[in-house]
């Protein structure tokens, strides 16, 4: 059975799909996630997502994956070392730039499967621009930190403010990389007073002021990572699988 990863296949390998595949585009990110997770986190996590559902479902042939574009626009972290970030115009471009070569070569269903937050416009502006210009293409995009369901395994106030190295990527990494974690770094992150102000202007809510990471948190990490687990971390990914699954079941 050949592999479900573009990079492992010969050209011929590819010839011979066919151009009816699905297209899975992993969107990650290379920034800081405070003192007791690596930089690369996002990516890593994604990855993870990826070699998981792959096990999960190995006969499930409907679609590739094609190589992790792991640095990503995080310049929100660019306060802290460790973060790679592209300008958002030029990531923007670059985007349409890959997916508008394979529309070229008649690819037409595509995901982009995202696992960094900061980049959620981009994706949403790269592909009404690629949606533009090739009318049929189809391209979902599935920021896998916003499937449902992930309530039920980590609090709901936790998932709402806890999105940068909080409880639920914290979780994911001692299910996966247990060994790149700094167990005794791990703390709680006292976030900035503006989440509870009452002020018609916020970094979350309705009428938002730009923000940068130091502006939310000293340490770099938004939520807090102590009540973290393996456990927690294989349910988000099972989880994970099931809904990628369904969201490939439903393209056409």
């Amino acid at each position: 059975m050949l592999s479900k990863f573009w990079s492992d296949l010969t050209s011929a390998d590819i010839s011979k799909l066919g151009k009816n595949k699905i297209l899975i585009l992993p969107f990650s990110s290379v920034e800081q996630h405070g003192e007791h997770l690596p930089s690369g986190t996002d990516k890593l996590i994604l990855d993870g997502i990826l070699n998981t559902f792959v096990k999960k479902y190995p006969k499930l042939n409907k679609y590739l994956i094609l190589p992790n574009i792991s640095i990503g626009s995080a310049s929100e972290h660019n306060s802290f070392e460790g973060t790679l970030s592209s300008n958002s115009t030029n990531y923007i471009d670059y985007i349409i730039s890959i997916v508008g070569e394979l529309c070229i070569r008649r690819y037409k269903k595509f995901i982009f499967l995202n696992s960094h937050g900061g980049q959620i416009s981009h994706l949403d502006i790269a592909a009404k621009e690629i949606k533009s210009r090739y009318k049929a293409v189809d391209i979902v995009k599935a920021h896998y930190f916003l499937f449902k369901g992930f309530e039920k395994i980590i609090p709901k106030k936790e998932l709402l403010y806890g999105y940068h190295g909080g409880e639920f990527e914290t979780s994911i990494m001692l299910h996966l990389y247990p060994e790149l974690i700094k167990l005794n770094k791990i703390k709680r992150n006292k976030l900035s007073t503006d989440f509870k102000s009452k002020k018609i202007i916020s970094y979350e809510r309705t009428i938002k002021r730009a923000w940068n990471t130091k502006d939310l948190s000293k340490t770099g990490i938004i939520g807090n990572p102590t009540k973290s687990s393996a456990d927690k971390g294989k349910r988000i990914l099972d989880l994970t699988s099931i809904t990628l699954k369904k969201i490939i079941d439903e393209m056409k």
